[in-house]
């Protein structure tokens, strides 16, 4: 009885295995045909780095010119900083847009501003990455402008919100500024210590 137990269990093991290997070479083939399907529409935008920068910054171009700065921030890839502050599902277009999970997030310079960043598709491997994010985690989202022309006229240049499409999302790492703060407070103890030990000087 026992030795078909672990021969059960054996074998649910080699199946869940073999699901997260089909969804890795779902993930993968699914990369390549994306990336392939850009190239060949001579969209090389997210075979490029990023253009790192705050939904700040660019609202600060828009503001002052919104066809220069759409021209400016279209033409690579962008990575913005941000904290979740909701994720949900939108209907992507058939035939247009396979884009279907949505991460909303506040700016992490300017928390006036939101994002969008819309996951490129709805395959088990893209749910798999949000399921562990939540509401208020730090990310890192790297994407290609694609806030709607509805949109920009929703909004008449008084609100700072951006879409992007194609979006991938990384936990964002420890700013450098709390890595700092133990060493820092590791420091200011070892000084007092040495101080509260140094001799007292004779007059």
């Amino acid at each position: 009885m026992k030795s078909g137990k672990v021969v059960l269990a054996l074998a649910l093991a080699s199946l869940l295995a073999g699901c997260e290997s089909m969804d890795g070479a779902m993930s993968g083939i699914s990369g390549a045909l994306d990336s392939t399907g850009d190239v060949l529409s001579g969209d090389f935008r997210m075979l490029a780095d990023p253009k790192q920068a705050s939904l700040g910054d660019i609202w600060t171009d828009w503001k002052k010119n919104e066809i220069t700065a759409k021209k400016k921030w279209d033409q690579q890839a962008i990575l913005v900083s941000g904290t979740v502050t909701r994720i949900t599902r939108v209907d992507g277009l058939a035939g247009v847009s396979s884009d279907k999970i949505a991460v909303y997030f506040k700016d992490s310079v300017n928390p006036s501003c939101t994002g969008k960043a819309l996951m490129r598709d709805a395959l088990m491997v893209n749910q798999k990455k949000i399921s562990n994010l939540s509401t208020g985690d730090k990310i890192n989202v790297t994407g290609l402008l694609a806030t709607s022309d509805s949109e920009w006229a929703q909004n008449s240049n008084t609100e700072c919100y951006f879409a992007f499409s194609k979006s991938k999302i990384e936990p964002a790492p420890a700013t450098t500024a709390s890595a700092a703060a133990p060493a820092r407070a590791a420091a200011s103890s070892k000084t007092a210590k040495t101080s509260s030990t140094k001799p007292a000087t004779k007059k």
